[in-house]
């Protein structure tokens, strides 16, 4: 058999939520349309899996036996063993997997739009679609964030995840044990989505891992942040249903990331990010850090295309990196050839 199984999932971007939402509070997450895509092939090496990557990377395993989770390929193989245990069928088969992206930069550097969800996203679904003739986004959801999380060694909402899996704009609500809910919700018409690089990579993983232990020792730093992303978050939904954009909830909860971040001497905005921030707001949108900060991308939301001219010129003299994305309405989408 010789059909190519073929899933493409899109990279996403924090709106509002962030860090909070580790703490069982909800978040609201944009999938944007630079994607990673995964071909899968089966039959064509025995019992083994091959997998060939961007920047190198490789791998040969064994069907039913994958290697330990660790790695650059550490989501594509957690991604493989839970699309193992979800479809035992994979592991009668031999696999080639080949990975193709346009998340991060030509060269491989992380840009902050969620390659590692949209990576596990698509290996699931496509694997998924391999195996069987029909495959729905619930299940491609629930094998993909708990594989999302294995890799992470559990540190990670999901909700990067799901905004690669479902698309467009969605609340996402941690729900204890329990699949977190995802809801879509839709941006005024008018307005747009801006993201500008701010030229340097955060560590995320490192970011998470240090608001995670620091949080026990400042009770009331953390309270007050949960308390105030959860209202911010649900000013920004309860707008959008009355086809409002709320600026003020943008950039309050852009503020309480900031408030935090000097709280747990947690480095969010970087002066860079500051000034991308600041630059955006000149021009009368509502703009903040997108994702842990630290480095990464910044977002606006700009009232019309004027706006949002204006400020990709503004980003650019001030030697930031406008990014040339949108929304992507779709999600995951699997194909054959």
């Amino acid at each position: 058999m010789t059909d190519t199984s073929i899933a493409r999932a899109p990279g996403k971007l924090f709106v509002l939520g962030e860090y909070a939402v580790l703490d069982g509070c909800p978040a609201v997450v944009a999938a944007i349309d630079r994607h990673v895509e995964v071909a899968v092939q089966r039959g064509p090496c025995g019992t083994r899996v091959r997998v060939s990557a961007p920047v190198c990377a490789t791998a040969d395993f064994p069907t039913s036996h994958p290697p330990a989770i660790e790695g650059p390929l550490r989501f594509v193989i957690a991604a493989f063993a839970a699309a193992l245990s979800h479809c035992p069928e994979i592991g009668q088969h031999g696999w080639s997997l080949k990975i193709a992206s346009t998340i991060n930069a030509p060269d491989g550097t992380k840009i902050g739009l969620g390659s590692s969800a949209a990576v596990t996203t698509a290996t699931v679904a496509a694997l998924l679609a391999a195996a069987r003739k029909e495959v729905g986004r619930d299940d491609v959801f629930a094998v993909a964030v708990g594989a999302h999380q294995v890799a992470q060694k559990g540190v990670g909402s999901g909700a990067d995840v799901a905004a690669s899996v479902y698309g467009g704009l969605v609340l996402f609500q941690p729900r204890g044990r329990s699949l977190p809910a995802v809801t879509p919700l839709a941006l005024p018409s008018h307005t747009k989505l801006l993201v500008a690089w701010s030229g340097e990579s955060a560590p995320t993983p490192d970011l998470v891992k240090h608001y995670l232990a620091a949080r026990n020792g400042t009770a009331a730093a953390r309270a007050a942040f949960l308390y105030a992303s959860r209202t911010y978050v649900d000013s920004f939904v309860t707008a959008l249903a009355q086809g409002r954009l709320s600026h003020a909830a943008i950039d309050g909860n852009g503020v309480a990331l900031a408030r935090l971040g000097e709280r747990l001497r947690l480095p969010v905005v970087t002066p860079r990010l500051a000034r991308l921030v600041a630059i955006a707001r000149s021009h009368g949108a509502a703009a903040k850090t997108s994702g842990a900060g630290s480095g990464d991308c910044g977002i606006a939301l700009a009232r019309d295309a004027t706006a949002a001219d204006e400020i990709r010129s503004a980003w650019r003299a001030a030697g930031l990196m406008p990014l040339d994305v949108a929304l992507d309405p779709t999600g995951v989408t699997v194909g054959r050839h």
